[in-house]
């Protein structure tokens, strides 16, 4: 059981790298042409796919996955004709009330009528969306992660290869958000294929046509877990409307606020996020090992191994803080072409280290089965931040904002650091593992960002502003080596233990 939860862990990781990969590289194509506030147009939309997300798809497709994974073969078909069956019908009932009512959506939910066209394309998505998520949940009930790990890379690359072509042979560079949407709903009905085709591999279609499952108890499991997930998407929507919002409060014109948001939840919030795949992988890797451990009430390991995520979590926080703290502005420039992105990366370089170390904590702490402890830090968190958009942003901007989402993803951190301090005895070393690393690499890369900028100037090749990072990051791996702050064993230890 344990192998199979390594192994799908590291297939969906590799996926979720290669999809991150794909994903970062889109969104560099789409600054470029739909410009900031096409941008933010587009991201406009996802408040309401995240909402209606949540009710047709993510409590049923885990719901789906346990129930599965508890009962014998022979009740598959049936439990995942019922998932089909009540994700459809959600999904349906969902895509009608956004077409119909896209215009009054657009203007009186998000603030922004350009999203109105946008959102009649997105309702399309919703049922395909719905069947791929239980189809996903069946495979991962039966640990078969390959089929989920492949539907992802298979979504982007329709996604992307579609609003390319477009881009480039049909509408010849002159890009628009529609296109984008529909590269969205591309990428959900090839994948859709895709999952569909393999389920029949593994359970006909007549015999899902004439299985009868619990239907009651489907409905009974998925309501509770759809219910939280629903709390958190509707803070975190709720959150994303009002940025703009507030932003045109302090004197933004809309078409700034717009653009201005497009780039933080586009472009500069994903990028800091994508050191921590590294994390998540991390994180999932050691869950087995801790369950286990919890189960046995072997609380020493829990918390070596506790321990051990997080200071790798810490490391590469302090780390990738150190380089945007530095390169921030260069890496805006140079790779997104946006001076405001540039300003809004080093603004946030100091969320990674607790962005980071929330997400293994959060991780942990679920791996105890303690999921109510995180839903409600996670809600704390979304409250803080939203407090700080309505009554900090229209008097500070957009780094009032900023402010707001440092100290909530600190007071996370916190909330979950002393959760675990208390009952498992968990305990952090900030000094050798946060403070002594965060001034070592800033005055690293500091040196070497003076040394490039002293390079650019001569040539005038902004290129060679980063021409000495290879060398800093070798100087860093001798310094995390010398103070015994990464050692090799503790990955082959996890190994061992999953054996």
């Amino acid at each position: 059981m344990k192998n199979h939860l390594v192994k799908g862990t590291l297939i969906l990781t590799g996926a979720g790298i290669i999809t991150r990969m794909i994903g970062f590289g889109y969104r560099i194509f789409l600054t470029g042409t739909l410009g900031e506030t096409g941008l933010g147009v587009y991201q406009m939309i996802f408040p309401v796919y995240s909402l209606c997300f949540t009710l047709y798809a993510a409590g049923i497709q885990t719901a789906v996955s346990q129930m599965v994974s508890h009962e014998p073969s022979e009740s598959h078909a049936g439990i995942v004709k019922n998932g089909m069956i009540l994700s459809l019908i959600t999904a349906l009932c969902l895509s009608g009330i956004v077409w119909n009512l896209s215009d009054h959506i657009s203007v009186s939910f998000l603030g922004v009528r350009e999203t109105a066209p946008l959102l009649r394309i997105l309702a399309v998505i919703f049922p395909f969306c719905g069947i791929t998520a239980v189809i996903n949940g069946y495979f991962y009930g039966i640990s078969n992660a390959r089929i989920p790990a492949i539907t992802q890379i298979i979504e982007q690359l329709f996604r992307v290869s579609l609003v390319m072509a477009s881009a480039w042979f049909i509408i010849r560079g002159k890009m628009t958000a529609s296109v984008a949407v529909l590269g969205l709903l591309a990428g959900e009905i090839a994948s859709h294929i895709y999952n569909v085709k393999h389920l029949f591999s593994n359970i006909k279609f007549r015999a899902i046509c004439k299985s009868k499952g619990k239907f009651r108890h489907l409905l009974a499991l998925s309501l509770p877990l759809s219910g939280n997930k629903l709390v958190i998407a509707m803070l975190g929507s709720l959150e994303s409307v009002l940025i703009p919002a507030m932003l045109v409060r302090y004197g933004y014109s809309g078409t700034d606020a717009l653009a201005i948001f497009g780039i933080l939840t586009g472009v500069v919030l994903p990028f800091i996020m994508f050191p921590g795949t590294l994390t998540n992988s991390l994180s999932v890797l050691l869950l087995p090992a801790i369950a286990q451990s919890e189960g046995r009430a072997q609380y020493d390991s829990v918390r070596r191994t506790t321990n051990t995520a997080i200071r790798y979590s810490i490391l590469l926080g302090v780390l990738t803080s150190s380089l945007f703290l530095n390169y921030g502005r260069e890496i805006g420039s140079f790779v997104f072409h946006s001076e405001n992105a540039g300003k809004l990366l080093t603004a946030l370089a100091f969320l990674c280290p607790f962005l980071y170390v929330t997400t293994t904590l959060s991780s942990v702490i679920n791996g105890l089965g303690k999921t109510s402890i995180t839903f409600l830090h996670n809600v704390i968190g979304l409250v803080l931040r939203i407090l700080f958009l309505v009554f900090v942003t229209p008097e500070e901007g957009i780094y009032g904002y900023l402010l707001g989402l440092l100290l909530s993803q600190i007071l996370t951190c916190l909330l979950n650091a002393v959760y675990l301090a208390r009952t498992r005895g968990v305990h952090y070393f900030l000094m050798n593992q946060f403070v002594w690393p965060m001034i070592f690499f800033c005055c690293l890369f500091y040196l070497t960002k003076l040394a490039g900028d002293w390079l650019v100037s001569r040539s005038g090749q902004p290129v060679l502003s980063f021409i000495f990072l290879l060398p800093a990051g070798l100087i860093a791996l001798l310094y995390l080596h010398y103070f015994r702050l990464f050692r090799w064993r503790d990955f082959a230890g996890q190994r061992q233990q999953g054996k």
